[in-house]
């Protein structure tokens, strides 16, 4: 009885491993020929300077050094900042955000990474948005985090910049 439930076992385990198998397969066949051919959006943010001290007791001047660390936000922020609205950051500095314009597939597929159905992805023709920035191509993106700071933006892959590191 004992051989008859272990090959029972053994066969009920084959049959469920290559179920699970082939519907794995199949579901990731599925999905490769569905996926799209560009990458997913990496998001970046601008870096702010902060002054860091020295932990040891003897404090001087030359104790401070200069830590350069993304800025901080919330995903709701990223979310209303692409919708045009104005996000407040600590210190009551305005949030800019960056987008490629035109119909590019990386920002389609930053949009829907956040939810978002709607992105203006051309140059704003009134000053309610005047903290969406439309830039051509990645290189004017990272310009763009930069010059706009505090800004987020998003890129095909990880980038780190004296001025830009990915936050999310």
């Amino acid at each position: 009885m004992h051989g008859v439930f272990n090959q029972l076992n053994k066969a009920l385990t084959g049959l469920l491993l290559n179920g699970l198998l082939l519907n794995g397969l199949f579901l990731n066949g599925l999905f490769l020929i569905g996926a799209p051919a560009w990458a997913q959006p990496v998001w970046h943010c601008s870096r702010s300077d902060v002054q860091i001290a020295n932990a040891s007791d003897d404090f001087t001047l030359a104790a401070l050094t200069i830590e350069r660390e993304v800025i901080r936000l919330s995903l709701g922020d990223l979310y209303d900042v692409y919708q045009g609205n104005f996000v407040k950051l600590s210190g009551g500095l305005t949030l800019s955000a960056c987008v490629v314009g035109g119909s590019s597939n990386l920002t389609a597929a930053a949009m829907r990474a956040i939810g978002n159905k709607r992105v203006l992805t051309t140059a704003p023709n009134s000053g309610l948005t005047s903290n969406l920035h439309i830039v051509e191509d990645e290189s004017e993106m990272l310009r763009c985090i930069a010059k706009h700071h505090p800004a987020i933006g998003y890129l095909s892959k990880l980038t780190h910049t004296e001025a830009v590191g990915p936050c999310f």
